[in-house]
């Protein structure tokens, strides 16, 4: 799968990469840090330009994000038994979920993007339970501003060392998961604290 990406890429660079990024953001069986470590090594290599390629690498990624949104919305609630759903969520943690759209839709669209496996499925969902696109594109936006940036100067920075970037990059997935999971509760409730004080007067 890597050399078929790096040679796709090198031979269509910035069209492939957007392209790339829009299948896996669709659910495809493609890596997306691994487009953009990719894409990194590419732009270290003389074959694109850096700041082209984050620019580009981060337009692909939202439109991925927006066409599976798009997709759950059009399905509605009928996603929640499809088989992208069914094989990655139980029963329960769609049920939460439903909770969290309706509640938090914004802030489960900042953890899901942050979630790996559950990225495609959450954001589907997030179609199919009303959050409206403007609400997913900014939370999603805001997120990946952060994210794609970093994983593809990693792979602009370590080139030569790619296996090695990738085989930490799991972990710092589940890090930098947990981080926005806390700052997520943290801001939960001291938000809910605010409430209880301002019910209490």
């Amino acid at each position: 799968m890597e050399s078929w990406l790096a040679k796709l890429l090198f031979k269509f660079t910035y069209v492939a990469l957007v392209a790339v990024l829009a299948a896996a953001g669709l659910g495809a069986p493609i890596s997306e840090d691994l487009v953009l470590l990719l894409s990194g090594a590419l732009a270290a290599q003389g074959v694109t330009d850096f700041w082209p390629t984050v620019v580009v690498g981060y337009l692909g990624v939202l439109v991925g994000d927006v066409l599976i949104h798009q997709w759950g919305a059009r399905m509605g609630q009928r996603a929640y038994s499809s088989k992208l759903v069914q094989r990655a969520l139980s029963p329960e943690r769609q049920e939460k979920l439903r909770e969290h759209f309706a509640r938090h839709g914004m802030l489960t669209v900042v953890v899901g993007r942050h979630t790996p496996g559950l990225r495609a499925p959450i954001f589907f969902l997030a179609g199919a339970s009303g959050v409206p696109l403007w609400k997913f594109l900014i939370a999603d936006a805001l997120s990946a501003v952060v994210t794609v940036p970093i994983v593809t100067t990693l792979g602009y920075k370590f080139a030569q060392h790619l296996p090695e970037v990738r085989a930490r990059m799991h972990h710092l997935q589940w890090l930098a998961g947990g981080a926005v999971a806390l700052v997520v509760l943290i801001w939960l409730g001291v938000r809910h604290l605010r409430a209880r004080a301002r019910s209490s007067r």
